[in-house]
């Protein structure tokens, strides 16, 4: 249960701020042996990614409605 979390953590995060390698390596690091999800964590992050990236352009820090 504890995979499942963390991959929808890496794909929110992902998707929030546009941060592939980022929310990959971050959730990789927060547990130990975290490393054998990296194929899990890409795919469901890189699917995160294309579809927040096709609904808004934008991410957190350059969103024009923050302004």
């Amino acid at each position: 249960m504890l995979n499942f979390a963390l991959i929808g953590a890496a794909s929110t995060l992902a998707a929030a701020i546009h941060g592939r390698f980022t929310a990959v390596f971050l959730i990789c690091s927060m547990v130990p042996n975290g490393y054998s999800l990296v194929l899990p964590l890409a795919m469901a992050v890189w699917l995160a990614y294309a579809v927040a990236k096709r609904l808004n352009p934008y991410h957190v820090y350059t969103s024009p409605e923050v302004a």
